[in-house]
């Protein structure tokens, strides 16, 4: 599986963030996975650790500190980062380039219209899941439990499994100074 296969399959459980729950998005990424096989579903995880990396970066923690309120742990910026990836090609790349540009995303712009106590779980911005989707096709088709885990090591990957912003954290004035819209949008965030 290339980058453009990691992105049709992402892109087809959901429109953009906006569809569907997460599980439910999570489960449709299965059902492809095991259609293709347990080759693809180990392609599929070395894309989805592809697309993450660029996203561990001081800019990626303070987007998500803007719009977690300031409520970002360790975990919830790892599924941050999968919901960024949830969003599509198009989010993905603004996320990595032009973070700033997310306040104009409809996912976003959903999210700062009602106060984070109110969101819906559908659209809160975590995938978790999506964390699971190769391991448990490749599970499916393999009966091995940790087959995905030793496939990889054979090809000598070892997966991430937590965020670690590169960069030193930004205050809030250079997030206000590089994230003006999305600063507008959400409001001020603690991002010490």
């Amino acid at each position: 599986m290339d980058l453009d296969g990691f992105w049709k399959l992402v892109e087809s459980s959901g429109d953009g963030g906006d569809g569907g729950a997460h599980g439910e998005r999570a489960a449709a990424v299965v059902a492809r996975l095991v259609e293709l096989g347990p080759g693809e579903a180990l392609e599929f995880q070395l894309r989805l650790d592809e697309v993450r990396a660029p996203l561990d970066t001081s800019a990626t923690l303070a987007l998500a500190k803007l719009v977690l309120g300031g409520r970002v742990s360790d975990d919830g910026l790892w599924y941050f980062h999968a919901w960024l990836v949830g969003l599509g090609r198009e989010g993905h790349r603004l996320a990595v380039h032009d973070p700033d540009a997310l306040a104009g995303h409809p996912a976003l712009r959903r999210l700062a219209a009602a106060p984070y106590e109110r969101w819906e779980e559908r659209y809160f911005p975590d995938w978790e899941e999506l964390d699971y989707c190769a391991q448990s096709a490749y599970e499916q088709l393999t009966g091995e439990e940790d087959g995905l885990e030793a496939a990889l090591e054979e090809l000598g990957h070892d997966s991430p499994v937590n965020a670690d912003a590169m960069g030193p954290r930004w205050t809030a004035e250079q997030t206000a100074a590089r994230l003006p819209r999305l600063t507008a949008l959400f409001g001020a965030a603690t991002t010490g």
